[in-house]
């Protein structure tokens, strides 16, 4: 049954006591009047049944959910946005229903509705996009204190489709206690921290940290969305035992593959007590003065065909290095010289629309958006005596890397990066680094991965400042930190993985691995001392990774037994550290 205008108005015309009785005719109409199952009044849609709590709260895929979007038409628009925010713990699951998971999510104060819509890349009365969709996924999910998300269309209503995002939060306030040990040297942190500041998506924090080169106090502030808006900020201070660490960034990045600009600065200032090393021994101390001022933005054209954005970058940097003498009892023979870098610069970058939703990959039990496409970027730039450099210079930097097989068993990626400097008129290279990898991952089944992984970097102008070492957690986990040095290395490692499905308390989950890490920093034609050669060891770890707090911290716990030992080589490496990947 339709009322019409003319028939509202007859209505609205009526004495007082027909006019209810009107009202109240009209409402006993609209009762009896059968309403099909995801249907609306006046028009059919189709709704999808609301998933189960527990599934939809462990974002397990909704067939109904994924059928309903496979039938829209295209061209419909976005009618409404709803929003379903869960919290840490579950309380309808009966293992998570307990006193001290309810008092967390009371304490936790849960992403706000308005936090989410700032990241959104879909909004009310716009045209539906399922390649929108699943970016705004990937945006949320990529946020510190979001644990996992998912938007899908829930209702279509003929050329309107209504949006439900789902979210779950990780815990974000912690009291931050952190004991580290790498290649022999060990590090602790205490403070607390707040990636979600009462739910706003504020990071703060405030620590006190100390590892094998320096202690200090730092405080942070970083906004995703400053003032509701695309731009971002992040502010750092820290006061160390040897100087000092400050920064600000102000910067509206490339949101997105849509996103036709971005613009941004960045201030740092730093001043550090400088270390050498050798075999694990520092061999002299000096204090490293620096500041670093950048202004850069960037143009986008409009995406391809096959999916790819083409973007030109350009902007200006100014660097300066200062260096004098420390209080250390180890000072070095020389000091490096003082320079300064000044650069105007361009470049251009190309990136592939190409990711793969992965479990098990470099964390455990959770999404994993990886990236399966190919990617380039290069920028040039003049150093000159005009506009305050130490001496003429171009300034370059490019990198590269693809995705060579991404299937269900088999994902094999390749890399490479470089940058430096180089002379307009000795034609000589300064702080060249040039970096190749690739790694490859078989999941032999659900739980069992082998993973193998190759390194190689060589390096050419190096100042005195600058290392390249091995040892530690960068590549051979049996020897000490910084133990060899170069200007060339390579290290492998081969690794087999264990993702256990065990969830010890509901907040952790545990995987295990059985490591090899054959390795070499060397310098061409020039002695590297005793133990200077190929260098191998063997070992196994436990890795943890949180299922309510730092998702993307996986904590190391290895044990590593050096095959090529020395006097000065332990029998035995203990290594606690914390990565981004498994």
């Amino acid at each position: 049954m339709i009322m019409t205008w003319s028939m509202l108005q007859g209505v609205v015309t009526l004495p007082l006591r027909s006019r209810w009785c009107c009202a109240v005719l009209a409402v006993l109409l609209f009762c009896t009047v059968p309403v099909a199952v995801g249907a609306d009044a006046g028009e059919h849609c189709v709704t999808v049944p609301e998933q189960d709590y527990t599934d939809a709260f462990r974002f397990r895929p909704s067939t109904d959910h994924d059928q309903l979007e496979a039938r829209l038409p295209e061209g419909v628009r976005i009618r409404s946005i709803r929003y379903q925010r869960f919290s840490v713990f579950n309380m309808e699951d009966p293992k998570e229903n307990s006193t001290v998971y309810r008092w967390a999510n009371q304490l936790h104060s849960i992403t706000r509705e308005w936090v989410l819509e700032d990241q959104m890349l879909l909004h009310e009365g716009e045209v539906y996009e399922q390649r929108r969709a699943e970016e705004s996924e990937r945006i949320l999910r990529n946020l510190r204190f979001i644990y996992d998300a998912r938007v899908r269309p829930w209702r279509w209503c003929g050329q309107y489709v209504d949006v439900e995002v789902l979210t779950r939060d990780i815990w974000t306030f912690t009291p931050s206690l952190s004991l580290s040990r790498s290649g022999g040297e060990n590090a602790y942190a205490v403070g607390f921290r707040d990636a979600n500041f009462l739910g706003t998506g504020k990071q703060v924090l405030v620590e006190y940290d100390s590892d094998e080169e320096r202690a200090g106090y730092t405080l942070l502030y970083a906004d995703p969305a400053l003032l509701g808006s695309r731009w971002q900020m992040r502010a750092r201070y820290t006061d160390n035992d040897d100087g000092y660490d400050h920064g600000l960034r102000l910067e509206k990045p490339f949101f997105s593959i849509y996103e036709p600009w971005s613009a941004g600065t960045s201030l740092d200032q730093q001043k550090l007590e400088e270390k050498l090393w050798f075999r694990g021994d520092e061999v002299s101390e000096f204090d490293h003065e620096s500041e670093q001022y950048r202004v850069y933005g960037g143009l986008a054209a409009a995406l391809e065909v096959d999916s790819r954005v083409n973007r030109w970058l350009f902007g200006y940097n100014y660097e300066s290095h200062a260096f004098d003498f420390s209080d250390s009892d180890i000072p070095p023979a020389r000091l490096p010289e003082d320079r300064d870098y000044s650069y105007p610069y361009i470049g251009f970058q190309s990136v592939e629309d190409k990711f793969a939703e992965l479990h098990n990959f470099d964390y455990l039990g959770r999404t994993e958006d990886i990236f399966v496409g190919e990617r380039y970027d290069w920028s040039l730039g003049y150093s000159g005596e005009g506009l305050g450099a130490t001496r003429d210079q171009l300034a370059f930097r490019g990198a590269y890397s693809n995705t060579l097989l991404a299937e269900d068993r088999q994902f094999w990626v390749v890399g490479t990066w470089l940058s430096g400097f180089l002379g307009i008129d000795d034609r000589e290279l300064e702080n060249f680094w040039w970096e190749v990898e690739t790694r490859y991952q078989y999941k032999q089944s659900e739980r069992w991965a082998l993973f193998s992984g190759l390194r190689l970097d060589y390096t050419d102008g190096l100042t005195v400042d600058n290392q390249l070492t091995l040892g530690g957690n960068n590549g051979l986990r049996g020897y000490d930190l910084h133990y060899q040095v170069g200007d060339r290395s390579f290290v492998w490692n081969i690794e087999q993985r264990y993702y256990s499905d065990w969830h010890p308390f509901r907040l952790l989950r545990v995987g295990f691995a059985a490591f090899v890490d054959v390795g070499r920093a060397w310098y061409e034609g020039g002695d590297n001392g005793s133990n200077g050669g190929v260098l191998a060891n063997a070992g196994f770890g436990i890795r943890l990774n949180s299922s309510r707090a730092e998702k993307s911290s996986v904590v190391h716990i290895d044990f590593a037994f050096p095959f090529v030992r020395d006097d000065d080589v332990d029998d035995v490496q203990v290594l606690f550290t914390v990565k981004e990947r498994f």
